[in-house]
């Protein structure tokens, strides 16, 4: 009987100690109440804003007349809202808004109660996003991407018709229906709508789902019991453009739902408040180091009863992992220094250790003195569960990706080993990220009845990163292959060898075609004769003698498969002592940049070489490195890039 005799008390502590954000306004919309978390939430005091109009927290007049129109038709408001705070920042709240009417029935204004829901929509993109970029890299990311979405939300994927495909194990939390009861359902054969809602419900569900819509939805739990959601539905599309799945995320907001009705009635409501929640509130004596008030709940969350708290039962040395009591011990310390805490801490609930956050701040007496604490512990095991396990996928795959750089690197040609073929060379090899689908390869090569000639080779393949960096050692090593094959006499016999071998590798066929493959620059220069052979797939070989340029176009059709594969041809040229060969792939030209975030382009490139043309090859290099580095300023790097040029001796 001790919670009931200072119920009035309690009440108003939770208004004033809430952590949602709860306001006022009297009939002219003008605000009357502004709790201290609102204050900490929009950056005013409530002297700022006390008689200034409500539409002063939205971010656009369209924004307030959205919240206003429904407010006069239905008298209450329910969903997201852009609020701004008073630095000018915008941010994303869930806002529930009611009129509040006297006892006989007369409007005596508005009463909302909001909060910041920005981490929590960022975290759910930020997990939808990993998903969808694990699935683009290897198929073995699938699972990483599901564990992602499923940390306290329930996440659930249907087929387009609407059956559900699979759930985690949040929404079976929140529904109380095992997996085996949903799988092959459609949500209205297992979720029963309450009497109330039905007919909002059908004109919620007509014409199917509502992408970038958030809606919210009551339903009855397997046990009967009434909870709400809010649905955010994402669509899903194959390479072709169909839908394909369907991607609800689901959020409980069962506990918001009964705040909204206990802050427009009684005193007793507002300890039911207290009784549904997740979270557990507290208030604490600093002076009598003793707990005026804890929520009911405390054993859920903390694993020790209100009584036990009320008893002062020594909750830090019984429940607190005894590595984690300073920081609950430092926290209140600065509590008492007018300090607000915000914590995560272990404890250990029936062997098992569970992990809290609890933040709270001084509440100072009329004698100025920090008297009290208030505050809110969570329970948050599940997301540091899958935290950690995503933070352990994360080093699994960028062990990986090392790995697979170190093999790519070892791939390309050392610099001593180039110099041992050109005097004057420079190379300029910068992958857009860890791993590259460009590559080069520098050696000599004995046609047939000759002797040996230097080849050197500048390649793209399709794609970046993970698949384009596996794509270029395959191609890499086939046209290494191609160096030593008696069979192969001239670059366009090397190309047309390494397409059929890749074709073979990719097993492409009628049926099956995979269109993977390469674009190439491959020349070999006779150190006799100083003949160039160049055989090309949609690069071209470029010569500058004597401030002229000359181009060898390569073949317009790639290395890999196509539906009409033509044989590749090749061109010679007669070069001179002093002459400039180049060969480079898209990645330099296509950069964007130069303070407007437009293409560097390929005529700017070859402009720019020209005017570096009398310089050795080694100061090229680093002119080219630097122009390219200038240009792209702090613009992300658009692709891998690769230039190789030599000079003729």
């Amino acid at each position: 009987m001790k919670n009931l005799s200072r119920q009035e008390l309690y009440a108003n502590y939770l208004i004033t100690n809430s952590q949602d954000y709860i306001s006022a306004s009297d009939t002219d919309v003008r605000i009357t109440v502004f709790n201290p978390a609102a204050e900490r939430a929009f950056g005013y005091t409530k002297e700022e804003l006390s008689g200034k109009h409500v539409s002063v927290l939205y971010s656009s007049k369209e924004e307030y007349e959205k919240i206003s129109e429904s407010l006069q038709k239905t008298g209450q408001y329910s969903g997201e809202v852009t609020n701004i705070r008073k630095n000018g920042e915008e941010f994303i709240c869930y806002l529930s808004a009611n009129r509040i009417y006297d006892a006989h029935g007369n409007n005596v204004g508005i009463m909302g109660v909001s909060r910041d829901i920005t981490k929590q929509k960022e975290m759910i993109q930020s997990m939808v996003l990993v998903q969808e970029e694990n699935i683009e890299l290897l198929d073995e990311f699938k699972s990483l991407s599901k564990i992602a979405t499923s940390v306290m939300n329930g996440i659930v994927i249907t087929d387009i018709e609407g059956r559900i495909k699979w759930s985690n194990d949040s929404f079976t939390r929140i529904t109380g229906y095992d997996k085996s009861e949903m799988l092959g359902f459609l949500p209205s054969q297992v979720f029963r709508v309450p009497h109330f809602f039905q007919e909002e419900f059908k004109q919620i569900t007509a014409g199917g789902p509502k992408f970038n819509e958030a809606i919210q939805v009551p339903h009855y739990k397997k046990n009967g019991e009434l909870y709400w959601i809010l649905v955010e539905s994402t669509p899903v599309y194959d390479d072709d453009g169909e839908l394909k799945e369907i991607i609800e995320v689901c959020t409980e907001i069962t506990a918001q739902k009964n705040a909204e009705l206990a802050l427009i009635e009684s005193e007793q409501n507002f300890r039911q408040i207290s009784e549904t929640i997740q979270d557990v509130f507290f208030l604490y004596n600093n002076k009598d180091k003793n707990y005026e008030y804890i929520s009911p709940n405390s054993f859920n969350v903390l694993g020790m009863e209100a009584e036990r708290f009320y008893d002062n039962e020594p909750f830090i040395n019984t429940m607190i992992l005894k590595e984690d009591r300073h920081i609950i011990r430092k926290a209140r310390l600065d509590n008492l220094n007018n300090k607000t805490y915000n914590i995560e801490y272990r404890i250990l609930v029936d062997g098992q250790v569970r992990w809290i956050h609890e933040r709270a701040f001084p509440i100072i007496d009329l004698d100025s003195d920090i008297s009290k604490s208030s505050g809110v512990c969570s329970d948050i095991t599940t997301a540091k569960m899958d935290q950690e396990l995503i933070d352990a996928q994360n080093r699994n795959i960028n062990e990986s990706i090392q790995y697979a750089m170190l093999i790519q690197e070892a791939t390309l040609p050392e610099r001593a080993d180039m110099q041992d073929v050109f005097e004057e060379y420079f190379v300029l090899y910068r992958p857009k990220g860890m791993l590259s689908g460009d590559f080069f390869v520098v050696d000599h090569v004995k046609p047939k009845g000759g002797r040996a000639c230097p080849a050197f080779v500048v390649a793209d393949c399709t794609g970046h990163g993970v698949p384009g960096a596996i794509l270029s050692i395959l191609c890499s090593s086939l046209i290494k292959q191609s160096f030593t094959s008696h069979e192969i006499h001239s670059p366009k016999e090397a190309l047309n060898t390494v397409r059929k071998q890749l074709n073979r590798a990719f097993k492409s066929r009628d049926s099956k075609q995979v269109n993977d493959g390469m674009d190439v620059a491959f020349c070999v220069l006779n150190p006799e004769t100083r003949e160039l052979s160049f055989s090309g797939a949609n690069l071209s070989c470029h010569i500058l003698r004597k401030n002229k340029w000359h181009e060898l176009k390569g073949d317009k059709q790639h290395v890999g498969y196509s539906e009409q594969m033509l044989p590749f041809t090749e061109q010679s040229f007669d070069c001179e002592i002093g002459d400039q060969i180049y060969l480079f792939t898209d990645g330099y030209a296509d950069q964007f940049g130069g303070g407007k975030n437009k293409k560097y382009m390929k005529r700017r490139f070859m402009e720019f070489l020209l005017s570096i043309s009398d310089e050795p090859m080694s100061t090229q290099e680093d002119l080219v490195r630097s122009e390219f580095g200038n240009w792209m300023g702090a613009e992300e790097q658009t692709d891998d890039v690769c230039v190789f040029g030599v000079k003729v001796t």
